[in-house]
């Protein structure tokens, strides 16, 4: 196993902060970004004006390859935890983005169906998936910090 790498990139201020937390497992890369909070199923979350962008981890689209196809559900209001938020398929399988928890969906980046590589170009950036409002906002809180998710990560990846 590699050590953990952590790259550094300046903020506004030129004081160098790590951005990401890194190593490579086998044939896994991993690469958190730090500042999100994330879910048991490989989902990110930034705070962004009181509402929640949320996209699939970096982890969760290199395990599945190349993303080819998303459709949103056409349900508004509010969704559970763990019901899809978005479904994308994959040259290998057929898969969702589960909300972290419940959430009133405010927008979807419907460029994406149109761009569906850009969540595997840019998962953090032009590849998010939707913004969201919780249902209760603690429920940001329960989810896990970018070394508890790194942790996760490692653990599968060593499993796989």
């Amino acid at each position: 196993m590699r050590p953990i790498v952590i790259s550094l990139r300046a903020d506004e201020g030129g004081i160098m902060r790590p951005e990401y937390i890194e190593t490579t497992i086998g044939k896994f890369i991993l690469r958190v970004k730090r500042g999100l909070r994330y879910s048991g199923e490989h989902v990110w979350v930034s705070e962004e004006n009181q509402q929640y962008c949320v996209g699939l981890t970096d982890y969760a689209q290199r395990r599945g390859g190349d993303i080819i196809f998303i459709e949103f559900p056409s349900a508004n209001g509010l969704v559970k935890a763990g019901e899809p938020l978005a479904l994308y398929e994959t040259i290998k399988a057929a898969l969702e983005v589960a909300a972290p928890f419940d959430c009133e969906i405010v927008d979807r980046n419907y460029d994406l169906e149109d761009q569906p590589e850009s969540m595997n170009e840019d998962p953090y950036g032009a590849g998010w998936v939707a913004r969201v409002k919780p249902a209760d906002p603690e429920s940001v809180e329960a989810l896990l910090s970018p070394e508890r998710y790194f942790e996760l990560m490692k653990e599968e990846a060593e499993n796989a």
